[in-house]
């Protein structure tokens, strides 16, 4: 898979004015998905460690764009992706979103599931646990609509399922300890 520098990186996120604070946060979530992607591998895990980092840094790319736009951020983030000549990896990075956990499956790439848990595990800029995260996603996100709390609520139990395949993959017990 093609995948830009850390330089083209740096550069898409001037491109699409992402803020200090979706810098940090994807910063973060980098943190926890290389953290994870790392003992992935050690334990015998296929992960392709550069697609992970580069994914979880980009995958809020679109965030800004998306809120004056009215868009899906992640699919935008991927049609970005897509044209500047990293179309793998703006697949990945398109799955982040939250209700794509309930399409993951056998065939969904490892990569985007550790780039969608560990964007769940981070609000704002601080890691936090999966049960905390949804509890501020129902607050903040699911007041909004009855629409929109059923869909959080809807993503819960593969949330969780999906926390539970990832840290036995990673063998890290029950958490990340060290970075929350």
């Amino acid at each position: 898979m093609k995948l830009p520098t850390l330089e083209e990186c740096e550069k898409f996120m001037a491109e699409f004015d992402v803020p200090q604070n979706v810098r940090e946060h994807s910063e973060v979530v980098r943190k926890v998905a290389n953290f994870l992607a790392q003992k992935m591998v050690r334990n015998k895990i296929r992960v392709d460690l550069e697609c992970v980092d580069r994914a979880a840094l980009l995958h809020d790319l679109a965030k800004m764009y998306c809120i004056k736009n009215n868009c899906r951020h992640a699919l935008q983030a991927e049609k970005i992706l897509d044209k500047k000549g990293f179309g793998g990896l703006g697949k990945i990075v398109r799955m982040h979103g939250l209700d794509e956990v309930l399409k993951f499956g056998a065939k969904t790439p490892i990569e985007a599931k550790i780039v969608w848990y560990a964007d769940k595990r981070v609000n704002h800029g601080k890691v936090v646990s999966l049960a905390t995260r949804y509890n501020y996603l129902k607050g903040h996100y699911g007041s909004m609509s009855g629409a929109k709390m059923e869909e959080i609520i809807s993503t819960e139990k593969k949330g969780f399922a999906l926390e539970q395949e990832l840290l036995s993959f990673a063998r890290v017990g029950s958490g990340l300890e060290g970075l929350e």
